[in-house]
């Protein structure tokens, strides 16, 4: 079990430069969803139940992938957070890469958006896929009480120790952004991986897109020490603020 757990936790995608979320999280985890319109799947492979689960005799399961999508439709990361059998994480893992996806849109516009998708399997098929729109902690603490799952999300009050900020780069201040106000504030939201990188991050607000390109910047440069639960590295979820202010001269 922790041999194919490793290998498929080390199945990442590529981190593309950052951009602005537009304040869209998981699906419409915050703001106004009214004008919101999720992510679309086009599913140009079709997921086969794993052989060797039949075999074994297990006839259902569910697997959860964590997903960035950008405002071009393209998967630019994705992590494992959770599954009841390696198996079925793989299977998901090897059709995702080849989908297709239509972005998120806000008020008619298309945006990156990170989300949490589930795959339910019963029956020998893939029965369903959700988006999971409860949020990141919310779920982990449902599936915490669920031993036939493994969780590999942990939420920050849960870990062994405080999380432990090992590089840390300061944003640049607003007079050399050419940004257009000169003080505000900027909310991101990230996840810590298994290995203590900062993945998937997005803006929640920004007083100035300048100010939001600054702390994504930043913030894709941070490392923590790595997240632990019962010695076990997690991966675990962060909200951030950061204040501008004019440089004193």
């Amino acid at each position: 079990m922790k041999d194919t757990l490793g290998r498929i936790m080390a199945i990442t995608g590529l981190l593309l430069p950052p951009v602005l979320a537009d304040g869209k999280v998981g699906g419409g985890e915050t703001g106004d969803n009214r004008s919101y319109e999720p992510i679309q799947i086009i599913r140009t492979v079709e997921l086969a139940y794993p052989q060797r689960l039949l075999q074994d005799s297990i006839d259902q399961g569910e697997t959860s992938i964590m997903v960035m999508i950008n405002d071009d439709g393209q998967l630019v990361d994705w992590m494992v957070t959770g599954y009841s059998h390696p198996l079925f994480a793989k299977e998901v893992l090897d059709a995702l890469v080849k989908w297709r996806f239509i972005p998120a849109h806000s008020q008619g516009k298309p945006i990156v958006t990170r989300t949490e998708l589930r795959f339910v399997f019963k029956n020998n098929a893939l029965i369903r896929v959700l988006s999971n729109d409860t949020g990141l902690v919310a779920r982990q603490r449902i599936l915490e009480r669920n031993t036939g799952y493994w969780a590999f999300v942990c939420p920050r009050e849960n870990l062994d120790a405080p999380l432990d900020a090992k590089v840390e780069i300061a944003p640049m201040p607003p007079d050399q952004l050419g940004a257009t106000a000169k003080e505000g504030k900027v909310v991101v939201d990230y996840l810590v991986d298994p290995e203590g990188k900062v993945r998937m991050p997005v803006i929640i607000t920004a007083d100035d897109e300048a100010f939001a390109q600054s702390v994504l910047l930043a913030i894709n440069e941070c490392r923590y020490a790595v997240p632990r639960r019962e010695g076990v590295p997690v991966i675990t979820r962060v909200r951030k603020q950061f204040t501008f202010s004019p440089v004193s001269t």
